[in-house]
């Protein structure tokens, strides 16, 4: 499509010089990096057409190595910039595993052309039409550029070219009386103000209307972002409330540190020393002068330490989640499990850790879920997340910091709610969160009072963390990027892994990874944002779908000889149920049934004969082993646990003799460098208590050895994982394997010799959000 040199390339409200690479929108500049200009360039030369990201690499950054990640990041800045098209539609698609191409309309003119048009040409007006006249010659009167109106073709381009520099006649060769002269340049004089008053009065209305419109469009288009850092480490980012500094979490290899970092000059501090406790919800103090934080463990501590740090001080202990501080610095708010593990506590304490009062509480199934509770800024009302009776998929709830009275608002469908913060003005509440339909978690607004949402962030990345300064003008998120493929290891063998899927933005086994004894690989993957279930041999050919539902269909498949795979679902609006299929995706059945979505059931576990299923049951009562016929039918309770809850995974050995779970008491773990799980191991039986094994579990799922003699589980760092043995006979695990990179899920063959992975790389850190609405 390209002309020669100095195109203008003419798009939506945008010009882009291709000789000074250059963008404007309207009359104003708009500011890209040199990479991102070239980009821009290089698309829209070849508007319409695909353009490799081979071809990209090659032309932009011929001279340097750089990951898929720094393509991403332009692609991402030029989308920021340019917003949506006309059509609501992205200026820059994606085709997957083809490339990149500039999907609109483009007008090119050639400047040199313009320019001798504007010198030869018949004038034109603002509404495309010829001004008669005789035998002139003409002087130049060069108008404003003014917006102007669509032609009958639509074509605000094509009249913006004609009109860009427009000439007026004035002044006549021929030979006239005087009075006839005053008179022709009386009247031209007043055409020319005429002219120039419906001009202006044109502009005036067509400013009006674009300032209503901007005023109308979506705060997408005008948000700022920056990057404050470039780890790809960086967890929990959280900004000062003077809006100067920035404390941060990096994941390590020696364990998660604390660090400061000026924004105005970009140092950066460790103020705490890497440790396997972790810290998670790190916040300042509303003066700025102290910071706080909790161990990133179930149920932990929440400590104090000073700005440059310094020995921390514990504050509160026994501590569920996330914790918030109120505006006037007085009050924690924090959620805390019963000992029992039936009931999920909302908890206000002084600054101090005392005078600790229950405000709210849910009995189960109900519960709050992650995400600190949300001051209001008059400090009168908090903000959570919640699991309803009705509605299984989280909700938002106000509820009264005097009274502990809940109201319900917005009843906009989440899949997920991550975080969320008052506004300091108290009109908004801004919220991490994915929607129903969506595969990743976006930035929101919701009003305070009405319950609308609007959307802040509309792209394939996924935003978690928030953190707002004192006047609410900036606002800084993490940004996180994650990429899945499986890979097959024979024999266990690392130096033989070969990968059988691929794909730029891949989320291959993240939420469920089998192996079928035929030697099938059952794994999730997100299509149309929405995780379903496919089938794939073990070198990656006759890949099927398997489920094609609105529900999401995940969370760790169990296959039994071949013939049936099972898996949970959320289909029908309801809370989650264990389904079954036949192993080619056929006869798919509903196994399990709440009652009227105050039951949920999940993580299934077949036993060997293939006859029954077993799974996790989330009740009134504790959550519990049962099993059921995987014909259906009416199902009976396994476990009876005392004084603690069967949570997150089960797994079933071999034999059939043993279940392995996550085993969750009421009775405080006693403080250990690292952070450790318990994992149960329980007869089939159950007449006889549970082992119990502390490990350095880092992922849900885990698996028997082939033979039950142990069970296999990931430890180590987020990006440096560990494959682990621990023999039920007791003794120290094992290591089996180091990987150099992350590891998402694993999966084991019924015969014990491949290992199928979900493998890949998780990136995260921090981007200042600015001009928020």
């Amino acid at each position: 499509m390209s002309n020669g040199l100095n195109n203008l390339y003419e798009f939506g409200d945008f010009r882009f010089d291709g000789e000074t690479n250059t963008l404007r929108r309207g009359a104003a500049l708009v500011a890209l990096s040199p990479k991102a200009s070239e980009l821009l360039k290089l698309l829209v030369e070849r508007g319409g057409e695909i353009v490799s990201k081979r071809e990209i690499f090659d032309k932009i950054w011929a001279e340097t190595f750089v990951e898929d990640g720094v393509l991403t990041q332009n692609i991402y800045t030029l989308r920021q910039v340019l917003g949506t098209n006309a059509n609501g539609g992205q200026y820059i698609e994606n085709v997957a595993r083809r490339g990149y191409l500039f999907a609109a309309p483009i007008v090119i003119s050639r400047a040199e052309k313009i320019e001798a048009e504007r010198r030869t040409s018949p004038a034109k007006v603002f509404f495309g039409e010829e001004i008669k006249h005789s035998s002139v010659e003409t002087s130049e009167i060069v108008l404003p550029h003014l917006p102007f109106a669509d032609d009958a073709n639509g074509s605000t381009n094509a009249v913006r070219a004609r009109s860009f520099h427009s000439v007026l006649p004035t002044k006549t060769v021929e030979k006239t009386a005087p009075h006839f002269v005053w008179k022709k340049a009386l009247t031209i004089g007043v055409g020319v103000l005429l002219l120039a008053a419906v001009g202006f009065g044109f502009y005036q209305f067509h400013w009006q209307r674009t300032a209503h419109d901007e005023a109308q469009s979506a705060p997408i288009e005008k948000i700022r972002l920056q990057r404050l850092t470039d780890d790809g480490d960086v967890i929990h980012p959280t900004i000062s409330p003077n809006g100067e500094l920035l404390i941060y979490v990096r994941q390590q290899e020696t364990g998660e540190s604390l660090w400061l970092k000026q924004l105005a000059t970009g140092v950066s501090a460790q103020i705490l020393p890497p440790s396997r406790k972790g810290f998670r919800s790190p916040a300042f103090s509303p003066d700025g002068n102290y910071l706080f934080f909790k161990e990133d463990s179930t149920s932990a501590a929440i400590y104090q330490i000073a700005l440059y740090g310094g020995a921390p001080k514990k504050i509160i202990d026994n501590v569920s989640g996330d914790f918030s501080i109120s505006p006037d610095g007085k009050q924690f708010a924090f959620f805390r499990r019963s000992p029992d593990a039936l009931t999920h506590q909302l908890i206000l304490s002084d600054a101090d850790g005392g005078n600790e009062r229950l405000l709210s509480a849910k009995m189960l199934p109900a519960r709050y879920r992650s995400g600190a509770p949300a001051w209001s800024p008059d400090g009168k009302t908090l903000i959570v997340s919640a699991g309803s009776v009705k509605e299984p998929r989280p909700i938002l709830l106000k509820i009264d910091a005097e009274t502990g009275r809940e109201t319900e608002f917005s009843n906009f469908r989440w899949n997920q709610i991550v975080r969320f913060l008052w506004m300091p003005d108290g009109a908004n509440i801004v919220v991490t969160a994915r929607s129903a339909d969506e595969g990743v978690s976006q930035i929101w607004l919701v009003g305070a009072s009405d319950g609308e949402v609007r959307r802040l962030t509309n792209d394939l990345e996924n935003y978690f963390w928030l953190s707002l300064s004192a006047d609410g003008k900036k606002l800084v998120t993490r940004q996180q990027t994650t990429v899945s493929h499986l890979w097959l290891l024979p024999d266990g063998d690392l130096k033989n892994a070969r990968q059988i899927t691929f794909g730029e933005r891949n989320h291959d086994g993240i939420r469920g990874l089998a192996q079928t004894k035929d030697g099938k690989i059952i794994f999730s993957a997100a299509t149309n944002t929405i995780a379903d279930l496919y089938a794939t041999d073990a070198d990656g050919k006759n890949r099927v779908r398997l489920t094609v539902d609105d529900g999401e269909d995940d969370t760790y498949p169990a296959a039994a000889d071949g013939d049936n795979i099972f898996f949970t679902s959320h289909r029908g609006g309801g809370g989650r149920q264990i389904w079954r299929m036949n192993a080619d995706g056929r006869d798919q059945k509903q196994v399990t049934f709440g009652e009227k979505a105050k039951e949920t059931a999940y993580s299934a576990a077949v036993s060997p004969d293939g006859k029954e299923v077993y799974f996790i049951k989330v009740s009134a009562l504790p959550s519990a082993i049962w099993k059921v016929s995987i014909e259906g039918g009416e199902p009976q309770p396994v476990s009876q646990l005392k004084d603690a809850t069967v949570n997150d995974f089960l797994a079933i050995s071999p034999d059939g003799k043993w279940f392995a779970y996550r085993h969750v008491s009421g009775e405080k773990l006693a403080e250990t460098e690292d952070a450790t799980r318990t994992v149960g191991v329980l007869p089939t039986s159950g007449d006889a208590a549970p082992k119990l094994f502390d490990v350095s579990l880092r992922l849900a799922p885990l698996q028997w050895k082939n033979d039950s003699s142990g069970f296999y589980y990931i430890a180590g760092t987020p990006n440096a994982a560990t494959l682990r043995l621990q023999p039920i006979s007791g003794g120290e695990p094992q290591k089996i394997l180091d990987f150099p990179n992350r590891i998402f899920n694993f999966a084991w063959s019924s015969d014990g010799k491949n290992l199928v992975v979900a493998r890949g790389r998780q990136s995260g850190d921090a981007l200042l959000l600015t001009n928020l609405p």
